[in-house]
């Protein structure tokens, strides 16, 4: 039979323009489908009819200034190609993004600004930038916003293009002051300054702001005043805001509208008002309610701040007590995105081939990238291990060095010196902490093992980089600790093998706590364990290692996202492991049984008992045929040995077979309870569903097996 004709170039670029933007990695499969596929998604046609037919820049995920891994970025959709971090040596945060573009600042020991950094992550381009002279870390409250400098443009494909840097700081006399920088021109404007004829000014400092026309809005502490700097005359005004309810007791910030002006979105208790500014004839200006939005009905628990606004796509980001949720307007879709209280800042741009280079594989976890920047007109694989251990882009060094070494020269930062007469001497101090913290996970002091790995990891970023893969067992090691500390709160008597002391129910809670146990430092514990796991694994994808250490990264994924109630996730890094694991080892080792073992219980958890069947029925025919050859292995040690041999004699070898038999047998004993359950919930099946999920996967680690 003839192979079918190829389809008309005309209909298969309809088809590849309806590929959804919002996740990157559909078109790296359709480039996988044939040579003439991806022939037509890397032409140079392509991208820019791409981007034209969907219009609007889709929103990839958001950034959020962690206290501990700092720039942390969330993608929304299963693939991303970007790291979860910024490969950067310094402690960054994140000011502002718009127009694909984030700025961020970076900061020295005591909090002090170093500099300010435009990064564009599918360009994986940075500029840096000094700050204006009048920003003072002690005294001055400011805020800042990046946008794209070219008039008239789309914002659809100005990655690389022309920026301004808007920075705003109110002084501790109450007075106001502003300028821009142009990265055409290299340089801030003069400082513009204002002043309340009545009241104290305070800009709030990384609180959302508005880019309107020729103008942009920042909020002030004070419930009635806007500050507004014109780009065009490049001065800094007063607006005040119309008496519509006592703001000091709601919660508003500024927004851009769908009609393109000013606007604010406001929580009234459980109803999300938008409000747009007008201008009358006479000039006067007046606000309009919009729309009214009754949340309540759509969060599992009232709403208490609205966090973000993304302009153009009518998302809004809103707290409450579990976390931070999304909420499309238009449809109602609710998604909880994070556990955190701190600020998310959306990240909306196009991932094109053109953009970033060429079409590139994204993880299919939670990021992942080719770690490349651009600065000052160079590029560097900050992944790539130098000779003399450092990570990256040497000129980077002046952060170590300190500020004293180093001066500010027109087109970056100029070091006194060279790197070679710069040693890092913690090294051992950084290796003996991570040992003592391997060794307190070992003996069950957690919080010890926490705080040992977090120095630890702490020096080797400093001097290696955040995605150095020097770091990568730290990050696995500390994101262990957190998450058997978060174990051992919600379970006490919580052991590392399979056990029905501490079974939780469906949502995941312990029965045996009695609490809610993920509120607090527990839930915080196990977000941060996740993170730092996360990071080991995007560092595994990019550089080469032990195809070993990304089933334990894979597994460790998967044990803290059941713990995190994320079952879908836990279940994508279990079916990751066992796709690598696969390859390694015997098809009844015991990791694979215990991988299968932990599918089957998060299916069941998930109420999916058609799907979860077949995965008992594969760990019971796995349990017996390893054991089989556990018992024969035994009786053969023994043989040789005699059975009058002493403990030493055997050595490790007969305790690793007992523990291996010891983790089985317990697998066999919490799977048969299992299956009673489920002919239990077959007969009656209105009755909810009994508990699944339980510390066995952490047996993979406790015994040690390979």
């Amino acid at each position: 039979m003839p192979p079918p004709p190829p389809l008309p170039d005309e209909l298969l670029e309809e088809i590849l323009l309806r590929l959804p933007p919002e996740d990157p990695g559909c078109l790296f499969r359709a480039s996988l489908v044939c040579k003439a596929w991806r022939s037509r998604l890397t032409g140079s046609a392509f991208p820019r009819l791409y981007r034209e037919f969907h219009g609007k820049p889709p929103l990839l995920g958001f950034f959020e200034n962690d206290d501990t891994v700092f720039c942390w970025f969330t993608p929304l959709s299963p693939t991303s190609p970007f790291l979860p971090v910024h490969p950067d040596h310094r402690d960054l945060f994140v000011l502002d993004s718009r127009h694909g573009r984030v700025l961020l600042n970076s900061v020295g020991p005591d909090g002090e600004p170093l500099d300010l950094i435009v990064w564009d992550p599918v360009g994986r381009r940075k500029w840096e930038l000094p700050y204006p002279a009048f920003a003072d870390w002690v005294t001055v409250p400011d805020n800042a916003a990046v946008l794209c400098a070219v008039d008239g443009c789309d914002h659809l494909d100005c990655h690389g293009g022309p920026f301004l840097v808007v920075y705003v700081g109110t002084d501790e006399d109450g007075v106001a002051h502003a300028c821009v920088y142009s990265s055409e021109s290299c340089a801030w404007s003069p400082v513009t300054s204002c002043e309340h004829p009545e009241s104290f000014l305070e800009v709030i400092s990384c609180w959302p702001k508005a880019h309107v026309g020729n103008a942009v809005y920042f909020p002030c502490t004070s419930s009635t005043t806007i500050l507004r700097y014109d780009l065009f005359t490049q001065e800094l005004s007063i607006i005040t805001w119309p008496a519509m309810y006592k703001w000091e007791n709601a919660n508003h910030i500024l927004i851009r509208t769908e009609d393109g002006v000013l606007g604010c979105a406001s929580l009234q208790e459980s109803r999300l008002e938008i409000w747009s500014m007008e201008s009358r004839t006479d000039g006067a200006v007046k606000w309009v309610l919009r729309r009214v939005v009754e949340l309540e009905n759509w969060l599992p628990s009232p709403p208490s701040h609205v966090t973000r606004f993304v302009d153009g796509v009518g998302i809004c980001f809103v707290r409450t007590n579990p976390g931070i949720f999304s909420v499309e307007l238009k449809s109602g879709r609710v998604k909880k995105i994070s556990n955190s209280m701190v600020q998310v800042i959306p990240y909306m741009s196009f991932y094109t081939p053109d953009q970033s280079g060429g079409i590139k594989p994204p993880s299919t976890l939670a990021s992942s990238s080719e770690n490349v920047e651009t600065t000052r007109g160079e590029q560097h694989d900050l992944l790539l291990q130098h000779s003399s251990g450092e990570v990256g882009d040497v000129k980077e060094k002046w952060v170590e060095k300190g500020e004293e070494d180093c001066e500010w020269k027109e087109g970056g930062w100029h070091e006194e010196g060279s790197v070679e007469d710069w040693e890092w001497k913690g090294e051992k101090a950084a290796q003996e902490l991570f040992e003592k913290g391997s060794k307190a996970i070992e003996e069950g002091h957690f919080v010890n093992a926490k705080n040992f790995l977090h120095r630890a990891l702490e020096s080797w970023v400093l001097y290696c980089g955040r995605l150095s893969p020097m770091c990568v067992s730290t990050y696995y090691k500390y994101g262990i600790a957190l998450l058997r500390k978060a174990q051992a709160k919600i379970a006490p008597h919580h052991q590392h093998v399979v056990e029905g002391s501490a079974i939780r129910d469906n949502t995941g809670s312990s029965k045996a706590s009695g609490s809610n146990v993920r509120e607090g430092d527990t839930g915080k514990d196990l977000d941060l364990a996740w993170k730092m796991l996360n990071i080991e694994r995007a560092v595994l994808e990019k550089s080469p290692c032990i195809p070993m250490e990304k089933v334990l990264t894979f597994c460790a994924l998967a044990e803290v996202s059941m713990e995190r109630e994320d079952i879908d996730y836990s279940l994508r890094a279990c079916f990751k492991a066992l796709a690598i694991l696969e390859h390694l080892v015997e098809p009844d080792h015991c990791r694979i049984v215990l991988l299968n073992f932990q599918i089957f219980l998060a299916l069941k958890s998930a109420s999916k008992i058609r799907d979860a069947l077949p995965y008992a029925l594969k760990v019971s025919l796995l349990y017996k045929s390893r054991m089989q050859k556990l018992i024969r292995a035994n009786k053969a040690l023994l043989d040789v040995k005699g059975d009058n041999a002493s403990a030493a004699e055997f050595g490790s070898e007969m305790s690793s077979l007992d523990n291996e038999i010891e983790v089985l047998s317990s697998i066999s004993t919490v799977l048969e309870e299992k299956l009673e359950d489920l002919v239990k919930e077959t007969l009656a099946p209105t009755s909810k569903p009994s508990g699944a999920h339980n510390g066995v996967y952490a047996a993979s680690r406790a015994t040690s097996l390979t």
